[in-house]
């Protein structure tokens, strides 16, 4: 008589608690991670913001300065124009300092004794100003020749450039940081794929082992290993998302912002070499002077010098245009940051009106363009009124921006409904959108074709980024030269936590 065997227990439920509980784990460290990685972000651009309102700081007193010394050249009053308006951009980028880094104790000190500095520096200026108003210009002249003005510049100079290497050190500290938290994402992602993964194979054993000995149960095993694979392909997907936009904001941050600065320290240096020259040439020029008169040595310098001055403005043209662009580029992701962190209340939206009234905002500069706006019958939906505001204000806004040469622009909006989703489409007969670019417009701070209309490039991954928090899809259908559609697919009725499957 042979052996009975034993049945083997079943491990199906133990396996599949086991791989709940991993999900469970998995995700409260992705979204701790996502949170520390967004923080991260927000302080590594906080600093580069101190970093360059410390700079601005010192351009405001040298601009005053300037002004001052122009004045008490010429005489002119139309030089104290920039005098009179440094002082209170001086105060007021400190008080903007002071709300930035009220964390930091050290940094208030700073700013206090750069606060003591500022003090007197101005009333150093001020006095020289005074005296000459007053028709003592020798005074103010011997003032300013003193060089106790030059001692509070060069302290105050000092205070700052300390600060700015401080700030630059602690730039640093939160970019390694920034950067490792973006690779423990990257890691638990991995790892959660790989366990996920490796519980499914597991499953898939179990269930075909079981299937020899029980085939009754066999369907319910097969259908609860597909409902698993489906959580792994969600989950993975979400994780994978969230991965590729903490790197895509990490790129922004270590390339796009840092940019501006490079073109800065090469300018910079520029200026240095710049004022070599001056001092060569001033050297240059005394000599001449010695052998011959004064008016042949002038002559023969003055092109020289011309230029130089003509390189002087050239590199100081090239600092500020590097400043505004960085300027501009930290305040978009800050526009960004903070929208993103904006919760979401669902209510009952008219698209009809609410499309109706986004066509009215705009209507004049429709008329100025020669373009016309239709809006079809809308389904309603039940959505967050803002967001959806956002995106489609953004849509129009787009199509009226890219308009054709010579062709009259018609913008159409349309919309259609099933049981669970509402489909809105955007269209226009404007300049188009070459396919190759189709992706690279969603991208941030990324533009398509020749870049002739004002704006960041923050608009089209805005909607995107709007479009999908609201559990919905985006659609692109361009060529060149045939127009744009854009098509939005959101829920009849959205709830918190409705994600896009996209």
């Amino acid at each position: 008589m042979a052996k009975e065997r034993t049945p083997l227990p079943n491990l199906q439920p133990i396996l599949l608690g086991v791989g709940f509980a991993l999900l469970v784990v998995i995700s409260a460290a992705t979204v701790y991670l996502v949170d520390r990685a967004a923080t991260d972000t927000q302080k590594l651009t906080q600093t580069l913001s101190v970093e360059d309102k410390l700079s601005n700081v010192l351009l405001a007193v040298r601009r005053a300065e300037s002004s001052q010394r122009g004045y008490l050249f010429t005489d002119n009053s139309n030089y104290l124009k920039e005098f009179y308006a440094g002082e209170p951009e001086a105060r007021q980028i400190v008080e903007e300092l002071r709300a930035l880094t009220r964390d930091n104790p050290a940094r208030q000190a700073t700013l206090d004794r750069v606060t003591k500095e500022l003090d007197a520096k101005f009333q150093e200026m001020s006095e020289t100003v005074t005296l000459n108003q007053r028709g003592e210009a020798d005074a103010a002249r011997r003032l300013v020749l003193s060089d106790a003005g030059r001692a509070i510049t060069e302290d105050l100079r000092k205070t700052v450039d300390a600060a700015i290497i401080d700030e630059a050190r602690l730039a640093a500290e939160r970019g390694a940081q920034s950067r490792q938290t973006s690779r423990m994402l990257l890691y638990a992602t991995l790892a959660s794929a790989a366990l996920i993964v490796l519980i499914g194979a597991m499953s898939v054993l179990l269930v075909q082992r079981s299937a020899r000995q029980r085939e009754t149960a066999q369907k319910e095993l097969e259908t609860t290993n597909a409902n698993l694979e489906r959580i792994v392909e969600y989950r993975t997907a979400d994780l994978t998302e969230a991965n590729e936009e903490i790197q895509r904001f990490a790129y922004i941050v270590s390339h796009d912002l840092r940019s501006p600065l490079v073109n800065i320290m090469g300018f910079t240096s520029e200026l240095e070499a710049l004022r070599k020259d001056i001092f060569e040439q001033v050297a240059k020029l005394a000599a001449d002077l010695a052998a011959l008169n004064a008016q042949a040595a002038e002559a023969s310098n003055a092109g020289a010098l011309e230029q130089l001055g003509s390189d002087f403005d050239e590199a100081i043209r090239f600092i500020k245009t590097s400043i505004g662009n960085m300027d501009r580029l930290i305040n978009a992701v800050l526009r960004l940051s903070r929208e993103g962190r904006r919760d979401f209340q669902p209510e009952p939206v008219d698209m009809n009106a609410l499309l109706t009234a986004i066509a009215d905002t705009v209507t004049h500069r429709a008329v100025e363009l020669g373009a016309s706006i239709e809006v079809g019958a809308l389904p309603g939906i039940e959505t967050d009124r803002l967001a959806v505001e956002q995106i489609f204000a953004n849509l129009v806004d787009n199509a009226l921006k890219y308009g054709r040469e010579g062709e009259p622009l018609q913008i159409q909006i349309a919309g259609r409904a099933n049981a669970s989703h509402a489909t809105y489409e955007v269209h226009d007969n404007g300049r188009g959108i070459d396919p190759a670019d189709h992706a690279r417009v969603f991208e941030l701070f990324r533009r398509s074709g020749p870049q002739d209309r004002p704006g960041e490039g923050i608009g089209l991954a805005h909607v995107r980024a709007l479009v999908r928090r609201l559990g919905g899809t985006m659609a692109l259908r361009s060529a060149l030269g045939q127009g744009s559609t854009f098509t939005v697919t959101l829920p009849r009725r959205w709830a918190p936590g409705t994600r896009s499957r996209t």
